[in-house]
């Protein structure tokens, strides 16, 4: 039988799906084996998207002989009072409101093997920083950023395992992505939508960022402009942050850093002397950075 002091159990909230799995503490890697991923219609009903989630959480319970855990860590998209486990959430999951979710999950775990383990909740960028500084491209550092670069852009900023999300040296609620930027924010220049609308711009042409990044990878100026000029403004929003926050490193991860190559001499150029380094977990990290969630 497993320790059962070893494990804990993380579920990822993402708009489409639920990923929970087992980590084992001492070896700091997932346990494949418990791996459970369901998708979920994101304009459910409350009772639905708790019992979903919940029940990804009890399935992958079961997938191994782990009869209990440490907790259970939940990355959650906010804006959410990760504190009290209260969502206020209205543009996805708007039916959660309003609702303790840590409760309601407790509620309907009554009788497992879940009862009265304790539950955390963290944003779910600040979480995968957080496995990046504990099992990933940032291990045995003291002070690290991680940035995740999609579809938009998340941020997180980790100081000796702990989630630093107030006081002057981060940006509000330790999210980089509404930071005034030129004329709007900084996710308007740093995100996949910038890449396309930068090539669109020089093209004309609507592509995807990956068809941009193969079209980059195989000698196309204007791609490859588009995407030095990614990491200049990525530069441009992190170096007060980093100025301010001192970090030991930063690590860039999400779907865009497979395309680490393109853009990172221009995002070195502009924040000398930091390490930068891309991910080794992907999106895995937000499992681990909930596993090494502490209260």
């Amino acid at each position: 039988m497993t320790n059962p002091s070893n494990h804990a159990l993380v579920l990822d909230i993402g708009g489409s799906h639920v990923t929970a799995a087992l980590v084992d503490l001492e070896k700091r890697q997932v346990d494949q084996a418990s791996l459970v991923r369901r998708s979920v219609a994101q304009e459910a009903a409350a009772e639905i998207l708790i019992g979903q989630w919940a029940g990804a959480a009890l399935d992958a319970m079961t997938q191994t002989s782990t009869p209990s855990v440490t907790h259970v860590g939940i990355a959650m998209p906010g804006p959410f009072e990760y504190v009290t486990g209260i969502s206020r959430l209205t543009h996805k999951f708007a039916s959660l409101n309003g609702w303790n979710v840590g409760k309601a999950l407790s509620q309907r775990w009554e009788g497992t093997h879940l009862a009265d383990t304790p539950v955390r909740f963290a944003n779910d960028a600040a979480l995968w920083a957080l496995g990046e500084w504990w099992a990933g491209a940032a291990r045995g550092t003291q002070r690290m950023i991680g940035v995740t670069l999609g579809t938009g852009l998340g941020s997180g900023f980790i100081d000796q395992g702990n989630i630093v999300n107030s006081g002057d040296q981060v940006p509000p609620s330790g999210e980089i992505w509404w930071v005034p930027y030129l004329n709007g924010i900084t996710e308007d220049q740093v995100s996949g939508r910038a890449l396309v609308r930068g090539y669109q711009a020089l093209k004309g042409d609507e592509l995807t960022p990956a068809q941009i990044a193969n079209l980059a990878s195989t000698g196309d100026p204007h791609a490859q402009s588009v995407f030095a000029g990614f990491g200049d403004h990525l530069a441009a929003v992190l170096q007060p942050w980093v100025q301010r926050f001192n970090p030991n490193c930063l690590v860039v991860g999400g779907n865009i850093a497979r395309a680490w190559a393109l853009f990172r001499v221009s995002l070195e150029a502009g924040l000398p002397g930091l390490s930068c380094r891309v991910t080794e977990q992907y999106e895995i990290s937000g499992l681990l950075g909930g596993a090494a969630l502490r209260e």
